[in-house]
């Protein structure tokens, strides 16, 4: 009985997001399908004494060149695992967040063996365990709904800078037929939930003593794209051309992000009409993160070219030359959350505010 609950029980952490950070690339919309229209659809008056309708405005296509192209060298790098996660409180907030977690992976898992949900995208010896289970334990007629009868919050582990790393806890189901034309069933085990917002990720297997999943290796393809896509993004923000609206800049958020927007609106942009990157070439020069977690920082040495045309039409083109660090496999997107100012020194002091930045933002 333990076996075949516990499997079903795990079956729904498959409908939540995967703490290391959803590939990099997550079905966000890029940057450039959110720029505004350069122009602004005008009616024009008819000859005929007749007004006649506009034609419905269509934004034109964003200009591709604003989306600087990166490629991330594929060298190896050093992987320093010096960050370490803490044990953390256990107090009512955690607990009723846990909770909740559970209660939302248990309604999915629901949702799945009635035939409302028809996915579940889960891998390795979790889905085996998961398909036998619902095989063996599928009874025809009977429609049943999971209910928490108990749950205790074994282990609260955060990540160095404060963010929900996991959470252990051991709780006891009932399994009920709606329509009471079967009995009970109840079962005891452990699951594991991850992240900010606390999704199901992982199962107790009693049979081998140890968690189904566990922690995987470090993905390195990850890690590389995270990289190109942080680049990206950061390098877009200061790409215009002479019709390209101007960005309202607001003086909030981490040290680094005040100090690159005063930077940024600093720049005349009736003098410096245009910039452009070019050749742009990514180099990581060290992962620092946390085993079998991988949450981390990247420090990334860039380099291509800077064209910038100037008023008088005059275009300079400017070796690339920069140090940035890139927040990787956390709870959102990867993101750029430092750089190096020419003085060498780093814009954020050291203090990188990776938790507020490293929150599901959904």
């Amino acid at each position: 009985m333990r076996v075949r609950v516990l499997a079903i029980v795990m079956l729904v952490s498959a409908c939540a997001p995967v703490t290391t950070a959803p590939p990099a690339s997550p079905a966000s919309p890029t940057p450039m399908a959110t720029l505004p229209p350069s122009e602004t659809a005008v009616a024009i008056a008819s000859p005929s004494p007749t007004v006649e309708t506009p034609a419905p405005y269509v934004a034109p296509p964003p200009d591709a060149r604003l989306t600087p192209s990166v490629s991330v060298n594929q060298g190896i790098f050093p992987i320093m695992t010096t960050l370490r996660t803490k044990l953390a409180v256990v107090d009512e907030g955690v607990a009723n967040a846990a909770r909740w977690g559970v209660e939302r992976y248990l309604n999915t898992i629901d949702s799945y063996r009635n035939g409302q949900s028809p996915v579940l995208p889960i891998t390795g010896p979790f889905l085996a365990a998961v398909s036998a289970a619902l095989k063996e334990s599928a009874t025809p007629g009977v429609k049943r709904q999971f209910q928490i009868e108990s749950l205790t919050v074994d282990h609260h582990v955060q990540k160095p800078w404060g963010t929900h790393a996991y959470v252990d806890v051991t709780v006891t189901l009932v399994d009920r037929a709606v329509d009471g034309n079967a009995p009970d069933q109840r079962e005891t085990g452990k699951l594991r939930l991850a992240g900010d917002k606390m999704f199901v990720t992982d199962g107790w297997d009693y049979e081998h003593d140890r968690w189904f999943n566990g922690f995987g290796p470090l993905p390195l393809d990850r890690v590389r794209s995270g990289v190109t896509d942080a680049v990206s993004q950061y390098l877009w923000l200061e790409s215009w051309l002479p019709n390209t609206p101007e960005p309202s800049w607001t003086l909030e958020g981490s040290p680094y992000q005040r100090a690159r927007t005063s930077r940024l609106s600093a720049i005349d942009r009736r003098q410096v009409t245009s910039q452009l990157f070019e050749n742009l070439n990514a180099t990581i020069e060290r992962f620092e993160t946390i085993e079998g977690i991988w949450s981390g920082v990247a420090t990334v040495r860039l380099d291509g070219n800077a064209l910038t045309t100037y008023a008088g039409g005059n275009t300079v083109v400017t070796k690339l030359d920069r140090h940035v660090r890139v927040f990787l496999l956390g709870n959102w997107i990867p993101e750029v959350v430092d750089e190096q100012l020419p003085s060498r020194d780093w814009a954020s002091g050291g203090d990188l505010a990776l938790g507020e930045i490293d929150v599901n933002r959904a």
